[in-house]
């Protein structure tokens, strides 16, 4: 009975927030606040921009979107929405949390980098329903055929010296059948007492097929390709072996590439 109370009391609760939320933002907005939404700490303003994106998505009213960006002291521009993006994903955000500030970035005219991980795929078109003549019986139309996943195979696991005094750094490139870079592609480090994930494209000066993670020493690491098959990367540390590099770099970087398979192979 206790704990029926006390949902009910949080769910009240979470309600109450979200209906103040949207009275307060979208139904009667006031003029001023007692604390200014640009001094938020950079967490907070990213958890407001999240909100902003999910509102622009309800209303679809990109003038409104602006000027909630403008109190918030961030620039109505797709690029600097797409590095406020990056940076929360660098700290763990969800991608579902940033969706649809990504939708407002790229009709704020951004893309690429981060922003093709939140590509919109095309409807199919539909397809005409037969002909039937009267009398006639429809032969059934034969199930579509799935798509295969796409395949990838890891070509080069290579050990290389980092920079003078650098920490060592997983290094990730991945290709199409063709070698042609893939931006927005989700990796996924894995170590014995946790997991984290990157994406490639959002280190432009690198390609738009890369990424990287910093590694800490001491630690083994696997990568993997999050939603698709395909070989993993094993083994992986930071440390560095005697007389495998010159004085003064302190770890190792890995260079990984991986490249789409062929269906046929």
């Amino acid at each position: 009975m206790r704990r029926a109370v006390l949902f009910l009391f949080l769910l009240a609760m979470a309600a109450g927030l979200g209906g103040g939320l949207l009275y307060t933002w979208v139904l009667e907005p006031v003029d001023s606040y007692q604390s200014a939404p640009d001094g938020l700490r950079d967490r907070d303003k990213l958890l407001y921009l999240a909100l902003i994106g999910d509102l622009y998505d309800y209303e679809g009213d990109l003038e409104e979107a602006e000027a909630r960006l403008a109190m918030l002291g961030v620039e109505a521009d797709g690029s600097t929405l797409a590095s406020y993006i990056e940076a929360y994903l660098d700290e763990g955000g969800r991608l579902e949390e940033v969706r649809s500030l990504a939708h407002l970035a790229q009709d704020l005219g951004a893309y690429g980098g981060v922003l093709a991980v939140f590509a919109v795929e095309s409807t199919p078109s539909p397809v005409p329903s037969p002909t039937i003549f009267e009398g006639a019986t429809p032969s059934p139309s034969p199930p579509p055929s799935p798509t295969p996943m796409p395949s990838f195979r890891l070509t080069e696991q290579t050990a290389l010296c980092a920079g003078a005094g650098e920490p060592g750094k997983i290094r990730v490139w991945i290709q199409d059948t063709q070698g042609n870079p893939l931006p927005g592609m989700e990796v996924v480090v894995s170590w014995a007492s946790g997991q984290d994930r990157f994406f490639t494209g959002l280190r432009p000066e690198q390609g738009p097929g890369y990424g990287d993670f910093e590694m800490a020493p001491g630690v083994e690491y696997e990568v993997s390709l999050a939603g698709f098959r395909g070989d993993e990367a094993q083994e992986l540390t930071a440390d560095l072996q005697p007389g495998f590099c010159q004085d003064g770099v302190k770890a190792v970087d890995w260079r990984l590439v991986y490249q789409e398979i062929q269906p046929s192979q």
